[in-house]
């Protein structure tokens, strides 16, 4: 056979082959992105189905708002604004009561099949609805209308600037916190199940809590605490026995015992720094001044954030724990008086609860010469202002093809007070 011929026969098999891959390889390619459009549509179908579902009384977002708040009208304003433009529908809003502030409305919110519920009020509040929202996937925004306002701010949420807030409790990155989980035991032999996000504690700081001025709370904020602290601070010890986990039980004599979730109080201050909401564990804190030189010691650890023991202070991890009292305790939860107590049962549960907008660094980025202490200061809060329910709208709905977990989804660029490099 002619060479000549024979190269080109061979050069042209060549090219046949190199073709046929060719065209096999877009072959596949085309039939791979024709199987993505195929699944697309069919979730798109879904999300058609659940939006339509939604539509017909089943709301992405719930408001748990304490109407007492002089801010509760404008925050109200804000959360329906802010579901409006992310095509979330109309929140179900549900005030709370004197007699109950937010148990009721977070279980409604959650029959409801809301996916967010924002507790808009202070600690109490907060911690109400975190009681329901526990071991579940719906997820707790916070917008802060308190005095304390701890856990806004352990979470590091910028709790002066409530539509930043609410901002984050509809896009914040979602976070799992541990809640505390307390029996208590009454002098009455009653018992009662609590469970707290922030701290908990028996001895001064419940007195503190149950004798702060109403009044004064109005006028300077957490300042009155203060206040109520310096009329307290030379009351005596009582005689405590602790038992943590596996280990053998100490008794103490003690002036405030604290069962911490999270350690940072207002103006930055950090009473127990070791305290954190993601760790799996809370803190035992146990306080024994005898004179004003231990307090000053004490004053003076919580200022330098200094972790090492001192004498008159000693803090202690674990999962469970037992507080045994010779006498009557008063104790508080997140800054709610709840009566003397002569025994007490804690656990931890890792991971709980789900919260939008926690800047997961928390307070450790903090440090004395970016945090003022009278940027915490409250000016006086002017009349109660009444806010209504307001039940979702059966014809609002979300954009086409939108469901309510798609629409609240992180956004991380309507993320504010956010630092940079935060994550989950």
């Amino acid at each position: 056979m002619d060479p000549d011929l024979l190269l080109w026969l061979l050069v042209a098999s060549a090219a046949v082959h190199v073709i046929a891959v060719i065209v096999l390889v877009r072959a596949q390619i085309t039939t791979r992105r024709l199987h993505e459009e195929i699944l697309e549509l069919r979730r798109a179908r879904d999300r058609a189905a659940e939006t339509s579902h939604e539509v017909d009384g089943r709301p992405a977002v719930a408001l748990v708002i304490n109407a007492s708040k002089p801010e509760a009208d404008a925050v109200a304003r804000l959360v329906h604004s802010a579901c409006s433009r992310s095509s979330l529908g109309e929140p179900l809003v549900l005030p709370t009561t004197p007699e109950d502030p937010g148990g009721a409305m977070a279980r409604e919110a959650l029959d409801a099949g809301a996916r967010v519920v924002i507790a808009a009020g202070g600690d109490g509040t907060v911690r109400a609805v975190a009681a329901h929202l526990t071991g579940t996937e719906a997820a707790l925004g916070v917008v802060p209308m308190g005095t304390g306002n701890l856990f806004a701010r352990n979470i590091g949420l910028p709790h002066h600037d409530l539509e930043a807030c609410v901002d984050q409790a509809l896009h914040g990155r979602p976070h799992r916190v541990d809640t505390l989980e307390l029996m208590l035991e009454h002098p009455d032999g009653t018992q009662a199940r609590h469970s707290s996000l922030v701290i908990a504690g028996g001895g001064l700081d419940a007195e503190v809590m149950s004798d702060t001025r109403d009044a004064l709370k109005a006028r300077a904020g957490w300042l009155a605490y203060g206040e109520a602290g310096m009329r307290h601070v030379t009351g005596r010890r009582r005689t405590l026995t602790v038992a943590l986990d596996d280990q053998p039980p100490h008794t103490h004599k003690v002036r405030s015992v604290l069962l911490a979730n999270c350690g940072m109080l207002q103006a930055g201050m950090v009473l127990v720094p070791s305290a954190q909401f993601d760790d799996g564990v809370f803190d035992t804190a146990l306080f024994s001044p005898r004179h004003a030189l231990d307090w000053a010691k004490i004053v003076a650890k919580t200022v330098t954030r200094s972790s090492a023991d001192i004498p008159v202070m000693t803090v202690r991890q674990s999962h469970t724990g037992r507080l045994s009292m010779t006498e009557p305790m008063p104790f508080q939860i997140d800054g709610d008086p709840v009566g003397d107590v002569v025994g007490v049962e804690a656990s931890i549960r890792p991971a709980s609860l789900r919260v939008h907008g926690v800047a997961t660094s928390g307070w450790t980025g903090w440090s004395p010469t970016t945090a003022d202490p009278a940027d915490d200061w409250e000016p006086e809060r002017g009349n109660t202002s009444q806010i209504t329910a307001v039940p979702p709208r059966r014809d609002s709905g979300h954009a086409a093809g939108t469901t309510p977990d798609e629409a609240i989804e992180i956004d991380e660029s309507r993320a504010p007070g956010r630092a940079p490099g935060q994550s989950s």
